[in-house]
């Protein structure tokens, strides 16, 4: 990605160490506070935002197209984009990916500008719905992105941080979450929940994937996990995934409100009596 304004001089200050919101649990993770005012509409900093966000959400996508790693789910690599994007080089791993989306991700965040978030949070989101079809699971950066993701999404929708409760900038007077982007959300958070069960229920595992515990003692080994090794196995491992699965996006489905399965469609009916 091209240099960050977070640490160039940019558009969006740095945040200092203390601003940084802290999630309430360990395996919650945090987004950066954002600014206390909107960016100004039509202004140069926000113009500056766009240009930035637009050129590496590009770049993201052409490294995805160009991804080195095995077809997951069967899905085709696009073999033509070598030709096409000699500017950039394809992903090696998901690892690789997630990275590139958590920094855009703080960027977007950081902009404190609901108009501009939501829309490109949607982008951000879809495009990482494609990475977890399209690329063997790095189990543990996967899961801390779609955090970060609902965790975003969660908040806008509320119109508060929805760890610390503090007011977002952009609500003061307004919600600012149309009825079209909530549309959108919803269907992003089936496709998105639909792909990491596929994606898991696959067994391809990025060649960078590390378990958390790997480098934990082992008792039964005295001390030592030898190569290929899995922490986790069988049973042990699919509970949890599950439960990580079932943690997908549900902050934000809270508060979508109704039930995903039953969406309202305006019919009533009456109960028989």
């Amino acid at each position: 990605m091209s240099a960050s304004p977070l640490t160039s001089g940019g558009f969006i200050p740095t945040p200092a160490p203390s601003s940084v919101t802290t999630s309430t649990t360990s395996t919650r993770s945090a987004l950066p506070h954002p600014r206390s005012q909107p960016l100004r509409p039509g202004g140069s900093k926000e113009s500056a935002f766009i240009r930035y966000v637009d050129d590496n959400l590009l770049k993201i996508q052409r490294r995805f197209a160009k991804r080195t790693t095995p077809a997951a789910n069967g899905q085709d690599i696009e073999r033509d984009a070598s030709t096409i994007w000699d500017d950039v080089s394809g992903y090696k791993s998901m690892r690789e990916a997630c990275k590139d989306v958590d920094d855009l991700l703080s960027v977007i965040w950081i902009s404190g500008t609901p108009s501009l978030q939501m829309p490109y949070l949607i982008n951000l989101a879809a495009f990482v719905t494609d990475m977890v079809a399209g690329m063997p699971a790095n189990p543990r950066q996967m899961f801390k992105v779609l955090e970060k993701l609902d965790h975003a999404f969660a908040s806008l929708l509320q119109g508060r941080d929805v760890d610390s409760g503090e007011r977002l900038p952009g609500f003061e007077n307004r919600r600012g979450v149309s009825g079209t982007e909530k549309v959108r959300v919803r269907s992003l958070v089936e496709r998105t929940r639909r792909s990491v069960m596929e994606s898991l229920k696959s067994g391809e595992l990025d060649d960078m994937y590390e378990p958390e515990t790997e480098a934990s003692e082992s008792e039964d080994d005295g001390g030592l996990i030898l190569e290929g090794d899995n922490p986790y196995s069988g049973r042990e491992l699919e509970e949890t995934w599950e439960m990580q699965i079932a943690r997908v996006y549900d902050r934000t489905v809270v508060e979508l409100g109704e039930s995903l399965e039953a969406p309202n469609i305006g019919i009533i009916t009456e109960g028989r009596g």
